[in-house]
């Protein structure tokens, strides 16, 4: 035990003497110095402001929240047309027509189909039966007035006013085999050109006429103002007569108007009026010449050896000649010569059929040379049957 405690005293005294020196310890610094502190931040408010006096700002409107509104269906715009009959449709007078259209309306609204003659005069007028789209009125053709006319749909409000409209042009046809009074006008045919300060040719048929007399007229400005009237009196029949009429146009008078033939006074009973619309030119206008031949007819019959009377009128043509030629099928020119016209156009001629020709015929009618511009014809097939025999 002495043994181990000097080993350990030994030990120690070793590790005592080999230690070295302790360095010297490094010179202190000086503590830094912290920085000045920064200036406080800048303030919008004035220094003035006291800020523990301002209050908060007032806390945003609340917009209460609605259902979006509820889609609303634009009215229907009025609307009408007239699907049948077609446009120029033949209507026979005394007889009864459906006529039937499309419509488009609002609640309340009513149909109406009227049927009026060509210079204005209601003739008849119907409400009309109406399904969701559609609408059908019946209607009775009255017997008064025959030429042209026209179908009028209209589609009205609860008062009455009119909203929209809707026409479509119809022919109103005389019934020849009726044994009722009446009234055909066949010439001037619809549309056709007449001349301010010459004749417009009239012709038609009549059955009944009152007191004999029929009177011819030129209406303007919407067939509502007269400018021309003639009146004539027929041979007293029991059959219906064909009848013809000259009336003459003033000068200066242009426009579209009406030709009208009429028999008795429109507030009675016997009364018949026949209307068909013309166009009225200026002299000057290019297309206001022509010539118009008023006998004989179309495919008339005449016997061989028998006097054909031929008259007209030629348009803007005062106190100048035609040229007549009666050309036979085979070539034979059985006449040709010339008639003069009067101060209003009116021409006539005659010419005797030579009693050895029979056949299909050419009449011609013509003014001007034949190769000049000028030149202006009009042209009518007639018949020529042979001549009666002679019984001895």
């Amino acid at each position: 035990m002495k043994v181990l405690t000097i080993i350990l005293l030994g030990i120690i005294f070793s590790l005592t003497a080999c230690r070295q020196p302790a360095p010297p310890l490094p010179t202190s610094v000086s503590v830094a110095e912290l920085p000045t502190p920064l200036p406080p931040t800048a303030t919008t408010l004035p220094p003035t402001t006291d800020l523990t006096l301002l209050e908060p700002p007032p806390p945003p409107t609340l917009v209460p929240v609605t259902s979006p509104p509820t889609a609303t269906t634009a009215p229907l715009a009025p609307l009408v047309n007239i699907m049948s009959p077609d446009e120029g449709a033949d209507f026979i007078l005394g007889s009864d027509v459906i006529v039937r259209g499309l419509m488009q309306r609002q609640n309340g609204q009513s149909i109406w189909l009227a049927l009026v003659s060509w210079n204005g005069r209601l003739l008849t007028e119907v409400r009309a039966a109406v399904t969701e789209q559609s609408w059908e009125a019946p209607i009775s053709i009255p017997p008064f007035v025959s030429g042209a006319a026209y179908l009028q749909a209209t589609i009205r409000d609860e008062a009455g006013q009119i909203l929209v409209e809707n026409r479509l042009s119809v022919n109103l046809i005389v019934d020849t085999n009726s044994t009722e009074r009446y009234l055909a006008l066949y010439r001037p045919l619809p549309k056709e050109t007449a001349v301010g300060g010459f004749n417009l040719f009239f012709d038609g048929t009549i059955y009944r006429p009152v007191n004999s007399v029929i009177t011819i007229s030129v209406w303007v400005d919407d067939c509502q103002t007269r400018v021309s009237r003639q009146s004539f009196v027929l041979g007293r029949s029991t059959h219906p007569i064909y009848w013809q009429g000259f009336t003459v146009i003033p000068q200066g008078v242009i426009g579209p108007g009406c030709a009208i033939a009429q028999t008795g006074d429109p507030d009675s009973d016997d009364w018949r009026e026949a209307v068909m619309p013309i166009n009225i030119l200026p002299t000057d206008d290019p297309a206001a010449k022509g010539i118009r031949i008023g006998s004989p007819l179309p495919d008339s019959h005449i016997a061989a050896g028998r006097e054909l009377y031929l008259y007209g009128t030629a348009l803007n043509i005062s106190e100048g000649p035609v040229s007549v030629t009666v050309l036979m099928e085979n070539g034979r020119i059985i006449s040709q010569s010339t008639s003069p016209t009067d101060y209003w156009g009116y021409w006539e001629f005659r010419v005797t059929i030579p009693p050895d020709v029979s056949g299909p015929a050419k009449v011609t009618v013509s003014t001007g040379a034949a190769d000049s511009e000028n030149y202006i014809e009009a042209v009518i097939l007639i018949i020529v049957d042979p001549a009666p025999t002679v019984e001895s």
